[in-house]
């Protein structure tokens, strides 16, 4: 996908975590996925996501909760917020949850962080150096 060699480094070490990389859109990547010409990827650190992607490969999600409110952490609070749009919810039981994920821009020659959340710019700087 064109990903640095400095972002490939962020993800061996943060790698399932709460880290998202914003790296250049794959041909192969749709326009219903994003119009855009980056995507955001991420590995979770929560079991049965991971279960869910060994089973489907990678999948296209946006995040569990309408925009502005808190990240709900069990499949009741997803309903709560969402109900009426989206057809299925897989309840996987509570989750970690909390601070959403750092984000980390890959699409130039040096990272940047564009929303610090539980990997600090300090844990990235370590991790580059």
């Amino acid at each position: 996908m064109g990903v640095n060699s400095m972002c490939q480094k962020l993800a061996r070490r943060f790698w399932p975590g709460p880290l998202t990389l914003v790296v250049p859109r794959h041909p192969s990547i749709p326009d219903a996925v994003t119009p855009y010409a980056t995507v955001g990827v991420r590995i979770p650190d929560f079991e049965p996501t991971r279960d869910l992607l060994r089973l489907t490969g990678p999948l296209a999600v946006t995040s569990a909760n309408r925009s502005g409110q808190s990240s709900p952490s069990t499949a009741r609070g997803v309903q709560a917020q969402l109900d009426g749009r989206i057809a299925l919810i897989l309840d996987g039981g509570v989750t970690p949850g909390g601070t959403p994920s750092t984000v980390v821009d890959c699409t130039e020659g040096q990272p940047r962080v564009l929303r610090e959340g539980p990997i600090t710019l300090e844990q990235i700087l370590n991790a580059l150096a």
